[in-house]
């Protein structure tokens, strides 16, 4: 039997620890993957006696993004249908861990690539690692950046910056993204600060911090327009280009 790729472990306190668990592959999200951390945040959203969640990567690292080594990646030989509904399997993830009611703590060790980056963004909070970083390469790819990431990095770091990083493909280190307001803290140890931050959660009235939380996320949610940019992807996916540049980056991951 394989290992789960998915773990959730008690910390004490009304905290949890979820991992992401394919160090293999530098926690890469799969289909399974997705699937697995989706189905988990709506099953958590039903414990009443949980406060605070940490969601952290197995293996020393957060996630290396879409495992684009799948055949099934991007969704390229499936119908039409059956392909829009596949595509999605991001963005719904991301979805159900914003959705919590619990707040969250993504702890960032090494680095989020990509699809990490709208995991960890999903969460309330992130703290990285001294020496971490962010990169989303999706345009290098030849397809937009998408699981409605968008939105979350222009209402944090602003429009220009989130060109810099969506556009322009820029890599971000641990203490520019804490400059920026990408994460709320750097620590040399992010699960102990994120142990530290879980305690000064769980310390405080649960129904009125959760009923904070509500309020934010509805007056920054903004339009919604996450299910487009899927269909962009899928758009994006007829390009000679996208499948040149994608075919170039699995050769390189293999080679």
């Amino acid at each position: 039997m394989s290992d789960p790729v998915v773990t959730v472990e008690e910390a004490g306190g009304d905290t949890l620890i979820v991992r992401l668990n394919r160090p293999h592959k530098r926690n890469a999200l799969s289909s399974e993957l997705k699937r697995e951390l989706a189905a988990t945040a709506h099953a958590l959203a039903e414990r009443t006696d949980i406060g605070a969640i940490i969601l952290a990567g197995a293996g020393g690292a957060f996630c290396a993004g879409n495992d684009i080594s799948q055949p099934d990646s991007f969704a390229q030989e499936l119908p039409l249908v059956e392909a829009r509904r596949h595509i999605r399997l991001g963005l719904e993830m991301c979805r159900a861990w914003e959705a919590l009611p619990q707040l969250t703590i993504a702890a960032v060790d090494r680095f989020a690539i990509g699809g990490g980056i709208s995991l960890a963004l999903s969460c309330d909070f992130r703290i990285l690692q001294t020496g971490a970083w962010l990169r989303a390469p999706e345009v290098e790819l030849g397809i937009t950046y998408s699981w409605g990431t968008l939105p979350r990095l222009v209402r944090l770091v602003g429009p220009a910056r989130a060109k810099l990083i969506a556009g322009l493909c820029r890599r971000v280190d641990a203490a520019t993204a804490l400059d920026w307001g990408l994460c709320e803290e750097v620590s040399d140890d992010t699960m102990a600060a994120a142990l530290v931050m879980a305690a000064e959660i769980t310390a405080k009235p649960r129904v009125a911090q959760q009923m904070i939380k509500e309020s934010v996320n509805r007056l920054f949610s903004g339009t919604d327009t996450a299910t487009l940019e899927q269909d962009q992807v899928l758009l994006n996916m007829t390009s000679s280009e996208a499948r040149a540049a994608q075919a170039a980056a699995l050769t390189k991951i293999s080679g």
